[in-house]
């Protein structure tokens, strides 16, 4: 089982699936849809058939091309399980499986400034597998797809580092913000505690219960901790009803910030809390995984031990 402090994060580059899910029930297959609809489309050589609702007569996409898209995907229920964000679209690459290959290959039959409807078999989408209760196994798809824009490479790399700019901004500003509600949170726990906390510039706070005794740790060294880890609201994010115990070098960035500098105040034999903000923690990131369940953005309160300490 991973230790949840030193979990690693992957992160993927994929359309995202609505949530909360919704559970699919009698949502009819592409073909039934297109009778029961009475829609004139056509088809291509996967399958995917389609209708182009608004001509354009620009350049056709082909394969290699970088488009910027608008799309909305849809169950044939009429359920939006995805779409792209409403000011800046989306940029794939066609022919790259960057995308599901319904997409992929459907956009072939568009041109530049063309709207259309693609309808899409299971196999050109999630297939036999699916996505959780909103694609079921097997369940055909609709994308309302728009092609705004092919873009030259140099046009490519311009639109991706203004788009990285601007992402980047935006997580900064996001930052700052939880900074601040991070703070009155640990302010109002140590409150309710009756904690009489210290409080770092790095926005942690900790409280010392039992002094211990001997030298602070240092960068390098090994700590044997014993903890219990749990949320501003006094749930247990990991499923363990009991401290777990971890063994790592302090300050080797094998732990979460928090506790790298937050372990420097702590003696061996020394007990306490660390009050961790969620810059310290795992940020805008979510954890669900292996029994554990970590919000976005979430403050973190751990019931700390220092059972051993050893300079390597």
């Amino acid at each position: 089982m991973k230790n949840i402090l030193s979990f690693s994060i992957i992160i993927l580059v994929s359309l995202t699936i609505a949530t909360p899910q919704a559970v699919a029930q009698d949502v009819p297959d592409m073909e039934t849809y297109i009778q029961e609809n009475d829609l004139k489309v056509q088809k291509d050589e996967n399958g995917i058939a389609y209708i182009i609702d608004k001509k354009a007569g620009g350049q056709q996409v082909k394969t290699g091309d970088y488009v910027l898209v608008n799309y909305k995907g849809m169950r044939l229920d009429g359920f939006v399980f995805d779409e792209s964000p409403a000011e800046d679209g989306f940029v794939f690459q066609v022919g790259y499986r960057q995308v599901i290959r319904g997409l992929d290959r459907g956009v072939l039959s568009l041109s530049k400034g063309e709207k259309g409807r693609l309808f899409v078999p299971s196999e050109m989408a999630y297939g036999e597998h699916g996505v959780g209760e909103t694609i079921k196994p097997g369940m055909d798809l609709m994308y309302e797809l728009e092609v705004v824009k092919i873009l030259s490479d140099a046009a490519y790399d311009a639109y991706i580092i203004a788009l990285e700019e601007k992402e980047r901004l935006a997580y900064e500003q996001h930052i700052r913000e939880q900074f601040l509600k991070d703070k009155k949170l640990i302010q109002e726990y140590a409150l309710a505690h009756k904690f009489k906390t210290k409080r770092t510039r790095s926005g942690l706070s900790y409280v010392i219960t039992e002094k211990g005794k001997g030298d602070l740790p240092k960068p390098g060294d090994q700590l044997e901790v014993e903890y219990e880890g749990f949320l501003i609201d006094n749930t247990r994010f990991e499923e363990a009803k009991k401290p777990k115990t971890h063994t790592f070098q302090l300050g080797m960035g094998r732990v979460i910030p928090g506790w790298d500098e937050g372990l420097t105040y702590f003696r061996e034999g020394s007990e306490g809390f660390l009050l961790v903000p969620s810059s310290l923690g795992y940020g805008p990131r979510a954890i669900q995984e292996e029994g554990i369940n970590i919000p976005a953005d979430a403050v973190l309160v751990f019931k700390i031990k220092v059972k051993e300490v050893t300079a390597l």
